[in-house]
């Protein structure tokens, strides 16, 4: 017996570092998914703002949301990562960035949090400052940080990292060492044998070489994450690549597959509510519609993406469609509109300091102004395009510029300007030109691809359709067998199952009938609330007539229960909930909708008033669930205990008005505050802190019931 228990134990710790690995790669996989809900969960999970000092505050922090050190740790770097996505939409986001990196930065203990600190230091940088250069600084310090680890972790931020740092040099357009990144992106993802995260990688890297034109290497790279994506049922995934491929399409010059899998990626989008990469996909679209001069429908497509991005609040997107309508309507043949965008678009790059975009919206805004003929224009921004070309080093721009600055000091007269400028132009053309890939592959290399890439997809089609003719064949065989099963029990059981239905109904019914009133009661009610088959209620409300509570000695049970019975319908016509009579003028609600304390109470005072309606009203109120923790399951007589009460709570506030008293359990309050004896717990509770109390009167007015044992305490602020 005892070397089988040491073998489970055995099993159990060789199984656990695999399920760890498999946690964090799901946690990765749906950062990238569904990082909105990832960030709801998150923020649920733990209470913010967290304040800390020292690593001993942050531990005490921990101790009391009840987590370890690492675990919060571990929270709050994810949470900080999604405050940076794109994706995420967050009030005053990089305000509440900033105070997540101080705080990391005082508990970090490892180079891995060291790293991670300097990772989102370079992407807070990045996307809030703009400033890329020196957010690459901070990425190149992250990796030197964990250049020789292994653990899984490890990997998963070397991946992270690289794909960063690919992304912004291929931003400054240095394309060799994004090239090496993203290389060693994909490598790294290799290496954890993730399907999602592999057709990641290779949708990346079909993305670089998209962008350089070379075309067969990027079809190469997007069939292959076609493949693996295959394998998947991720929405994100399958759109993403849709987008890439209507890209990529656009660049062959294929326009109807390129606008079926712009429109196909759009409606993935939608249906995930990510407006950002909807704008992305008529930005294709549009420029579907301008590569064959169609300008007035790329406008149009501009205009949408335009509205796209105000609505996600992308500025720099924004900026990018000005760049964009700028350049349609100077091709359309309105170059005072043109002006105007690539003006605006000007503004907010110069602003955000994106000097990487600068180069390109003053080279358009000097071509606009040599077709216009504004000299001073031409002059003025070919200079500020080639200033910014030579400091990022980028020649074909310098080139480009230093030819509008010619013509622009050739028209205005001054020729040792322009015999300067044309000095500069003739010695950058001559000067060693920088080796590129090569972008001219032949038509049959690219349709090799493209039939490889038509393929996967096909094959994609044709598995998903397989895998649901497999389903519908077995759920037929399945029904089939069913249905001869049901049919042959079914002809024997069905006399003896009326019989017994009917016998059953009769004492079930008045099992919760109250013997004296002759309506449902609290029987009915500890039934309904410990049922497993029906609706957990919105919540549950104990409402007093407190002036009616002795009213059937004062009237007599027979008029009183007519009293009672015409209460009880006008409470059950009026609100959405089951009603049960616990003693005369005293009503259990079940609510199955939505509703405040203090709704409840206008709608309970109007339903009364019309039916012997001369009462104060008292309502004590609980919502459901009592605890988060839906582990935690307490019986129905706690519930009515803490429902009875909160009523005793709005009793003690008098008859001068009609009041309420609701109490709810804080996120972190323990399943102890329903122990028995429950008066002295809820008390307890509620000098501590972890009952919120909610109440139309003075709460410092109200005298909570007390255990008999425990009469000595106070409760002098409420939660």
């Amino acid at each position: 017996m005892r070397i089988f228990f040491v073998s489970v134990i055995f099993l159990l710790l060789l199984a656990t570092p695999s399920t760890y690995a498999q946690d964090n790669i799901a946690l990765e996989i749906k950062l990238k998914e569904s990082p909105v809900e990832l960030l709801q969960e998150l923020q649920a999970s733990i209470t913010l703002p967290i304040s800390a000092t020292s690593l001993s505050a942050f531990e005490l922090v921990a101790s009391d949301q009840g987590y370890r050190v690492d675990e919060l740790k571990h929270k709050l770097q994810l949470l900080t990562r999604l405050y940076l996505s794109t994706y995420v939409q967050e009030q005053d986001k990089y305000r509440k960035t900033e105070a997540l990196l101080s705080l990391l930065e005082i508990i970090g203990t490892t180079a891995y949090d060291e790293s991670y600190l300097q990772m989102l230091t370079g992407r807070y940088i990045a996307r809030n400052q703009h400033d890329y250069q020196l957010a690459l600084s901070h990425y190149d310090q992250a990796l030197s940080l964990i250049e020789s680890g292994q653990g899984l972790q490890t990997q998963l931020l070397k991946q992270l990292i690289h794909y960063h740092l690919g992304s912004l040099h291929r931003i400054l357009h240095q394309d060799k060492p994004a090239l090496i990144h993203l290389k060693l992106y994909r490598e790294t993802t290799y290496q954890l044998r993730t399907d999602y995260l592999i057709a990641h990688a290779e949708s990346t890297l079909g993305n670089f070489y998209n962008q350089r034109d070379q075309l067969s290497l990027a079809l190469q790279h997007y069939s292959e994450a076609l493949r693996l994506s295959n394998r998947q049922q991720k929405p994100v995934l399958k759109a993403n690549l849709q987008l890439q491929l209507a890209r990529i399409y656009r660049k062959l010059e294929a326009w109807d597959e390129a606008i079926q899998y712009a429109h196909d990626a759009d409606e993935g989008f939608k249906a995930l509510n990510m407006d950002r990469l909807r704008s992305n996909c008529m930005t294709v679209i549009a420029m579907v519609h301008a590569n064959q001069n169609n300008w007035n429908q790329a406008i149009d497509y501009y205009l949408n993406a335009q509205q796209l991005d105000y609505k996600a609040q992308n500025v720099i997107a924004q900026a990018l469609n000005y760049h964009n309508l700028g350049e349609a309507y100077f091709n359309n043949g309105n170059t005072k509109t043109s002006f105007e965008f690539l003006f605006k678009s000007n503004a907010i790059f110069r602003a955000r300091k994106s000097n990487h975009y600068l180069v390109f919206n003053d080279l358009l805004i000097a071509q606009v102004a040599v077709a216009d003929k504004n000299w001073l224009l031409t002059k003025k921004h070919s200079a500020l395009a080639l200033h910014n070309a030579e400091k990022l080093k980028l020649k074909d721009e310098q080139i480009e510029a230093l030819q509008y600055q010619a013509q622009a000091y050739r028209h205005l007269k001054q020729s040792d300007q322009a015999f300067a400028t044309l000095d500069k132009l003739i010695a950058l053309n001559l000067s060693t030109p920088e080796i590129d890939t090569p972008t001219d592959y032949t038509s049959s290399v690219l349709a090799e691809q493209k039939l490889k890439l038509e393929v996967n997809k096909l094959q994609g089609e044709s598995s998903v359709l397989s895998s649901q003719l497999t389903h519908s064949r077995l759920l037929l065989i399945t029904a089939v067998i069913l249905v001869c099963l049901i049919s042959l029990i079914g002809v024997s059981q069905w006399r003896r199952k009326s019989i017994l239905a009917a016998s059953l109904l009769e004492a079930k019914s008045q099992s919760v009938i109250e013997p004296v009133s002759g309506l449902p009661g609290y029987k009915g009610f500890i039934e309904e609330l410990e049922s497993q088959d029906k609706d957990t209620p919105h919540a549950i409300a104990l409402i007093s007539l407190t002036d009616q509570l002795n009213a059937d000695f004062n009237q007599g049970f027979q008029c009183n229960n007519k009293m009672n019975t015409i209460q009880f319908q006008a409470l059950a016509h009026s609100l959405s909930a089951k009603v049960y009579l616990i003693r005369p003028g005293l009503f259990m609600l079940s609510l199955r909708e939505t509703i405040t304390a203090n709704e409840l109470l206008q709608k309970c005072r109007i339903a009364i008033d019309k039916d012997y309606g001369d009462t104060s009203i008292h309502i004590g109120m609980l919502p459901l669930p009592l605890l988060i923790d839906p582990d935690i399951r307490l019986s129905a007589e706690v519930h009515f205990g803490a429902v009875q009460m909160t009523l005793a709570a709005a009793l003690s506030l008098g008859k001068a008005a009609d009041y309420y008293v609701s109490i709810k359990a804080l996120d972190f309050a323990p399943a102890t505050i329903f122990a028995t004896p429950l008066y002295l717990h809820l008390e307890k509770g509620i000098m501590r802190g972890l009952l919120k109390v909610y109440t139309n009167g003075d709460k410092k007015k109200i005298l909570w019931p007390r255990w008999k044992s425990h009469e000595h305490l106070h409760i002098t602020e409420l939660a």
